[in-house]
This record gives structure tokens, C-alpha cells and sequence, in this order.
């Protein structure tokens, strides 16, 4: 075989956080970038991949869906949405209902937009970071005593032997407490809440 007749394919990693029943294949960095960002929004209870065609028959294998206070939604995540025509719009509306969900389709442009990507990629960034127990405990006690506050008014309160943010953004990956990354860039002034 010659070296020209190799296909290129990208490697496919996997996407798993304390929302999620299953790991999701990704292919693409728009998904890893969607997935992280609902990972931490505090809206979506719990993120579904669709393995098999058993829970939502509507549904190809390898869909992703958001249940999230409002509902549940099947995420698509696309360079451009595409453009589809009222027929089609209602007949897709129609199969989604059918099964409970709705469309949350997000293009590019939404998912990269800034503060909210760079914030999300910095937290997911410490997915890896040990946090120990005693300071898991000091964090949980701390945010259950002060209410939301600041990560650097919650590093006075809870006086962790490690690196508070990392801590914090760490945690948040394991859906264990909650940031407010959405409007401005994260920092030691970033809002910490408890999850519920």
C-alpha cells in the first residue's frame, strides 16, 4: 500500500463527568467544548449518550442529550446550523416530541463564545488535579456555611493545604460545587456555589 492511500482519521478520546451515565465518544472539539461547557451549567442535571437505539428510538446511535430543568434536549453541535425549511423543522419537532425532547442545536459560533469556552477549557484543564479529602471536606463545610461566594473569599473560609483554585476547578469537574463562568473570566473573583 503506499503511503498516499492511508486515510486520515482522527483518534476518538471520550468525554466523562460526574453528569454523564456513560463516557461519550468525541470526534470533534466543537462537541468536547459543548459537552465541558454543560457539564458545568448548572441547568443540565444530567447529560445521556445514546449507545444503543432502546431509550429514544427517534434517535441515532451516538446522540448526546441534555436533561436540564426545562427539559430534555438532544444536543447537536455543528460548525453552521443547518438550514432546513418549516416541513422539515415541524417534522423533526414532531419525532423529538414524541420522545420527550427538543432540539438544542449549537453552532460555532454560540460555543466558542468568550468568556464562557476559555472558562470552561480552564476548568477542565484540572480534571486530573488531586484534591485531598480533608480539603474536599474544608470546601463542602465552607460553601455549605457561607453560601456562594468568591474563590478567594472561600480560600479564608476553608484555609485548603492546596491550591484553591485548582481545587475548585477540579471539583466543578466532578460536579461537586458550581462556578459562575458564564459572563466574566475566571479568577479568584469567580462566584463558587454549592451543588444541590
Amino acid at each position: 500500500m503506499r503511503r498516499t492511500q492511508f486515510s486520515h482519521q482522527t483518534a476518538t478520546s471520550f468525554f466523562i463527568s460526574g453528569k454523564c451515565d456513560l463516557s461519550i465518544p468525541v470526534h470533534r472539539p466543537l462537541l468536547r467544548d459543548a459537552l465541558q461547557q454543560a457539564s458545568l451549567d448548572s441547568s443540565v442535571r444530567a447529560i445521556h449518550y445514546q449507545d444503543s437505539e432502546t431509550e429514544w428510538p427517534c434517535l441515532s446511535v451516538g446522540e448526546v442529550v441534555l436533561d436540564r430543568c426545562d427539559g430534555r434536549f438532544l444536543l447537536r453541535a455543528c460548525q453552521t446550523r443547518a438550514r432546513r425549511g418549516d416541513e422539515e423543522v415541524a417534522l423533526m419537532a414532531y419525532a423529538l416530541e414524541r420522545h420527550g425532547l427538543r432540539l438544542l442545536e449549537r453552532d460555532a459560533s454560540d460555543i466558542q463564545r468568550e468568556p464562557l469556552c476559555s472558562n470552561a477549557r480552564t476548568v477542565w484543564s484540572y480534571v486530573r488535579y488531586n484534591v485531598s479529602i480533608a480539603d474536599r471536606l474544608r470546601i463542602a463545610v465552607a460553601l455549605e456555611e457561607g453560601g456562594p461566594q468568591s474563590i478567594l473569599e472561600l480560600e479564608e473560609r476553608a484555609r485548603p493545604t492546596c491550591d484553591i483554585f485548582a481545587a475548585v476547578c477540579a471539583l466543578a469537574c466532578e460536579n461537586l460545587l458550581g462556578l459562575h463562568i458564564q459572563h466574566a473570566p475566571l479568577g479568584l473573583r469567580t462566584i463558587v456555589f454549592g451543588q444541590q
